[in-house]
């Protein structure tokens, strides 16, 4: 069998050599390379296709008659923003980076036990951080009822107190920053009526997130209360039985704030997916605060005295989470609410 796989350099062989299946068997005249006449005669016309032939490549391309044109998409949006009100760059990688000094500097757990609600109680987290006593966010168990002796009350299988059907509990969760603190049954004043007529009640202190209490804190546990955090935030935006606007104290930014501490930068998906919710839940929370401080409410409702205090929390709960788990898209969030209030 003839070989029929020529090499290219093959093509360039003598048109003097014997021909061979695939080449071409009529005579070829014996020209010049830089031949640029006019044939005279078939075998020179011969010469100068060959020629003109290898320079062509050996593989070709048809057009595809369905082939479509490749969508022009718009230029992507300039991640960096540049709304006056927004946080500086220079700020933001400062702050960044002291953030991240101050983790590392919380990652030691706490060897002392304070106690604390239930991680599942949103309720009694509520009440704990508003620093009521323990007997509210953690009362006792009530005791089981004894089981009923066969033959000793009949066929009835309940007492006759029915006190506990007409119970309406309270809330759940309780909007108001301060209230009355309530009294604590285990202390031995709870009892004096008469101090009770005469003074008014205290004031719960709100509980402050201490290096010992964050230190029993670990990542599981953080990322838990701060989806708590974006619930009552949310709660708040959209709760309009109490009027005026319910506020956050400046403590459960503190807490916000800390907790944040404790959230490795490696988190996944679902978490990473509750911190972008709690940042557009502060994101909303700015337009209100900026929206009542544009419209003068602020000037008549006490509730607003600590809003600067407030805007600067939520500008630096916002850059935390943008910057440490890099969700750069959040700042343009923050920058069309922005451009959806009048900036004074």
């Amino acid at each position: 069998m003839s070989n029929l796989k020529r090499k290219r350099g093959d093509i360039n062989d003598s048109d003097d050599e014997e021909p061979s299946f695939g080449r071409q068997i009529l005579p070829v005249a014996n020209l010049s390379e830089n031949f640029d006449g006019e044939p005279s005669d078939g075998m020179e016309y011969l010469f100068t296709v060959r020629r003109d032939a290898r320079s062509l490549p050996h593989v070709t391309r048809v057009e595809n008659p369905y082939q479509t044109a490749e969508p022009v998409l718009p230029p992507p949006r300039n991640l960096e923003t540049t709304h006056p009100s927004l946080p500086s760059a220079e700020w933001r990688s400062l702050f960044e980076i002291r953030f991240k000094n101050l983790r590392k500097a919380n990652t030691a757990a706490s060897s002392s036990k304070i106690r604390m609600p239930d991680i599942k109680d949103r309720a009694a987290w509520w009440d704990y951080l508003a620093g009521k006593p323990e007997s509210v966010w953690n009362p006792p168990k009530k005791p089981k009822a004894l089981k009923q002796k066969k033959y000793g009350r009949g066929m009835r299988g309940f007492d006759d107190d029915s006190s506990a059907l007409n119970y309406n509990p309270p809330p759940a969760d309780s909007l108001q920053e301060t209230e009355p603190c309530p009294p604590d049954p285990s202390s031995p004043l709870s009892g004096d009526q008469d101090n009770a007529e005469t003074e008014s009640p205290p004031v719960c202190k709100p509980i402050t997130p201490t290096p010992s209490i964050i230190g029993q804190i670990d990542q599981r546990m953080a990322l838990h209360l701060l989806m708590y955090f974006a619930y009552w935030i949310n709660q708040h935006l959209v709760d309009e039985r109490q009027p005026p606007f319910p506020r956050l104290a400046q403590t459960h930014f503190q807490w916000i704030f800390t907790l944040l501490t404790r959230v490795e930068e490696h988190v996944s998906a679902d978490d990473m997916n509750m911190l972008r919710n709690l940042t557009r839940a502060c994101i909303a929370l700015l337009k209100v605060i900026i929206s009542e401080r544009n419209s003068g409410a602020n000037s008549v409702n006490s509730a607003m005295k600590e809003e600067a205090n407030d805007e600067a929390s939520c500008w630096m709960i916002i850059s935390v989470v943008i910057g440490t788990w890099g969700q750069l898209d959040l700042w343009m969030d923050a920058e069309d609410m922005l451009k959806s209030v009048v900036v004074a």
